[in-house]
């Protein structure tokens, strides 16, 4: 690398940092607290019970994920690699949400690196830095790689996976090199698994090299193998906890979404225009989707476009009720966006004014990131901060060993605040929560009739204006 590029790539890892350091100490109550909180639930649990990546716990015992009892709080979705890196650093500095947020911000420090050396790799220089420098900036992006979820490491994964398969294909000899890709994939694969359809790249790459003879290399066949496998056994010995597996099912096709008009509406004109890429960023992503691949990149963008495009039609319903299920779109936005951005900059003076071409690109940067900034800022907000007052003290009242009810709606974030086990919702009735061991309740709805009539005739532990806690017993419920 010149030296030239080293300075500008390290300008772009800096300042990459010091905007994620945003709110950076904000507890898990900001913009999707719920898979937050059941994240770094496992993960403080991990510090609490023992590691046990093979018997991941949360907190909530409820029956709301698929309408089984989780007494034991079983969570068993993606393989729980981010939540051990986070135990593996409170291990050092104790229960913190900054330090497992900085996690995240390390990891998405980490994509930034590859995702310039694999474009560069396909590409060129300037086109791997615009990417880098898209990829840090873009305000969606910021946020969602601050936030406690393990999306940022699949794309960690899937970055190093291309680019240590792309370097393997150039000396397929070196073992070192496909066994580095091997456990990119994984590490993708397990962290979040719809990194499967991320490995539609990888075939078009290994179909470009050899064609139809790729299907008689033993090497791709091991890959496969080694690639695949630790997926499949993890989903074989979920079974065993049939009530910490989540439902999944209505994420694919919910209210038979896909294709609907409201299907290409939130996802092209809500999510993709508006939020994550803002009108800007739409505009230089399909220039630069239509400019004509240079010769090493050939297809392999449009495939890696191709897999997003498979993965949100596979999970229609799940792209247009969580937003960062979108968290995988970015790299390849942003690389076609530099690919946007460049040929404004080189528009033929034949045909263009060559003045205007770079004037526009500036204009649409500068729009990416004051509409993106204004869409997010929301995101960064606690709405309801009596659920951290609140959860304090429960904490600082209740004994440590209690289960506890922390109604919010099924989000867990509340029931986290408490630093105990126990129920985000109202599942059963009061009665049966008792008959099973679960004697208090905390409220951040004071005025609630129904919580009022439990303060009034129940033992109050505390109340105020923000919340209340109450020890319930069976001869003051329903009077």
């Amino acid at each position: 690398m010149k030296k030239f590029e080293i300075l500008i790539l390290a300008a772009i890892l800096i300042t990459a940092f010091l905007i994620r350091l945003y709110k950076i100490n904000r507890p898990i109550a900001d913009w999707h607290s719920w898979r937050q909180a059941d994240t770094a639930a496992v993960a403080r649990n991990f510090i609490k019970e023992g590691f046990n990546p093979f018997i991941p716990r949360y907190d909530d015992m409820s029956s709301q994920t698929n309408g089984l009892d989780n007494p034991q709080r079983y969570r068993f979705v993606e393989f729980p690699v981010y939540n051990a890196m986070i135990a593996a650093v409170w291990s050092q500095t104790g229960i913190n949400e900054t330090y497992a947020r900085l996690v995240t911000v390390f990891i998405t420090l980490g994509s930034i690196l590859l995702l310039y050396f694999l474009v560069k790799h396909f590409s060129d220089a300037v086109t791997a830095a615009l990417s880098a420098f898209f990829f840090a900036a873009i305000p969606y992006n910021i946020f969602y790689s601050s936030t406690i979820l393990p999306g940022p490491l699949m794309v960690f994964g899937i970055l190093g996976l291309y680019l240590s398969f792309a370097k393997w294909l150039e000396n397929d000899k070196q073992w070192l090199l496909l066994a580095v890709a091997i456990l990119f994939a994984n590490l993708a694969i397990l962290s979040w698994p719809i990194a499967i359809f991320f490995l539609i790249p990888i075939v078009y790459l290994a179909f470009e090299k050899y064609g139809l003879a790729m299907f008689r290399k033993l090497n791709l066949w091991i890959f496969v193998a080694l690639t695949l496998l630790p997926f499949v056994v993890w989903r074989i010995w979920m079974t065993q906890f049939p009530e910490g597996i989540p439902n999944w099912q209505f994420l694919l096709n919910e209210s038979n979404i896909r294709f609907k008009g409201a299907f290409f509406r939130w996802l092209i004109a809500e999510r993709m225009d508006k939020l994550i890429l803002t009108v800007g960023g739409f505009v230089l992503f399909i220039l630069g989707i239509l400019k004509k691949p240079i010769k090493k990149e050939k297809l392999f963008y449009f495939s890696w476009l191709l897999a997003v495009a498979v993965y949100f039609t596979v999970f229609a319903s799940g792209n247009i009720r969580h937003d960062y299920y979108q968290v995988p779109f970015i790299p390849i936005a942003v690389i076609f966006m530099s690919i946007g951005t460049k040929t404004l900059f080189n528009l033929p003076s034949q045909s263009f004014n060559r003045f205007f071409g770079p004037l526009a690109a500036i204009v649409l940067i500068i729009l990416i990131f004051a509409f993106g900034a204004f869409e997010i800022r929301g995101y960064y907000w606690i709405n309801k901060p009596q659920i951290i007052s609140a959860g304090r003290a429960v904490d600082r009242l209740l004994p440590t060993d209690a289960t506890v009810i922390a109604p919010y709606n099924g989000d867990a974030a509340f029931l986290y605040q408490t630093n105990r086990h126990g129920y985000p919702i109202v599942d059963r009735p009061l009665e049966t929560f008792i008959d099973q061991g679960t004697k208090y309740l905390v409220s951040v709805d004071v005025n609630d009739t129904g919580i009022q009539n439990l303060a009034r005739h129940c033992k109050v532990i505390e109340k105020t204006q923000d919340y209340v806690i109450v020890e319930m017993f069976k001869e003051c419920i329903g009077r």
